[in-house]
Order: structure tokens, then C-alpha cells, then sequence
């Protein structure tokens, strides 16, 4: 018998949860910041629903739908986000997206309220996104296209802190993450 192996073959519990915990994480394909995923819920987003593009952009397989990878403001450099996010009013956020254009690309526009939330991953928090897909996103509120009818002055917004969509006022400044193509979310 080898004097280097021990007799007991055992992990300690801690690491067979932590193990446990990242097979399971890996396996649902969403990835949390640390400490923030809720291994009961299913994942929401996985990272095999989405296709990367060299330019900064994620194809959304299910719905053909193309997103920024980055909030306006910030630069994919390849593997990540540089630069902090733009915090626009709701009207100059609609007026950049139509002003906006990305590897030659002018087709991009505010999502409305059910594509931005369609991103939200259920078992993550602060951000409530898969991180592997969407990484340094502002864990902030984000504009949607949808105005909230019956709320004079306000438009719908996402929080990706917590995954909340909630009404926000017009003048409020919040993130801003563009989409173009593919077949709309019905708001």
C-alpha cells in the first residue's frame, strides 16, 4: 500500500456539495456570480440558447433575436465589458438606439417589455443574468420600448439586479441594452 494515499477515500461533505453545486450549475448552463445562484430553480437563459458573434453580439436561437452583448456605453474587447454603461432618460434612450450602429449594422432598437425580460435568469441574482453570456452587466434597471399604459409618464423597465419589470418614470436614467431582427417577443 502506497504510505502517500489515505485509508479513508472520503471527500469532505463541503467539497462534494461545492462539487455537486458546479456540476449541476454547469450542467443547466447559466452561470451566476458567485454566490448569487439558486441551485432549486432551473435554469432560465442557458448559455446553449444563445450563439456569441466575434462583434460583441449573442444570437438568441429560439427567437432569432440578435442582442448587444455590452450596455450602450461599454465596448466587448473580446471577452468582456470596458466602460461604464450609459444611464439615459427613456426618450434619448429610444433616440440613440435609432442613431446606433455596430459593425456596420443600423437595424438595432430598444427591446420591448418581453424580450428584455425574456434575458432575466431565474436562479441568479445581482445580476438576475447568465454572467457566461452577459458579462459586467449592470445590475441596474434597464429601458424596454414599452410604454406602461395606464402609468402617465412612465415606460417599462427591467431590474437586472433582481429580475423585477416594473413600471419607471420617463426622465429616470437607466442602462440600456439593444436588440435587432429576429421575430419580436409579443408585448
Amino acid at each position: 500500500m502506497n504510505p502517500h494515499v489515505s485509508k479513508n477515500r472520503s471527500l469532505p461533505r463541503a467539497a462534494v456539495a461545492g462539487l455537486v453545486a458546479l456540476i449541476v450549475a454547469g450542467a443547466a448552463g447559466a452561470q451566476c456570480a458567485p454566490g448569487q445562484t439558486n441551485l432549486d430553480v432551473p435554469a432560465s437563459t442557458p448559455g446553449s440558447d444563445f450563439e456569441p458573434g466575434a462583434d460583441g453580439t449573442l444570437l438568441h436561437r429560439r427567437t432569432g433575436l440578435v442582442w448587444q452583448r455590452c450596455a450602450l456605453g461599454q465596448t466587448w474587447n473580446g471577452a468582456g465589458c470596458d466602460g461604464t454603461p450609459d444611464a439615459l432618460g427613456w426618450e434619448v434612450a429610444l433616440q440613440a438606439a435609432v442613431a446606433h450602429t455596430q459593425q456596420g449594422r443600423s437595424d438595432w432598437r430598444l427591446p420591448n417589455r418581453n424580450e428584455l425580460a425574456s434575458l432575466i435568469e431565474n436562479r441568479c441574482a445581482t445580476p438576475a443574468l447568465n454572467i457566461s453570456i452577459f458579462p459586467d452587466a449592470p445590475a441596474q434597471e434597464s429601458w424596454t420600448s414599452s410604454p406602461a399604459v395606464g402609468a402617465a409618464g412612465q415606460a417599462w423597465a427591467v431590474d437586472f439586479a433582481t429580475g423585477a419589470v416594473s413600471a419607471s418614470p420617463l426622465n429616470q436614467p437607466n442602462a440600456v441594452r439593444l436588440v435587432r431582427g429576429g421575430e419580436a417577443i409579443v408585448d
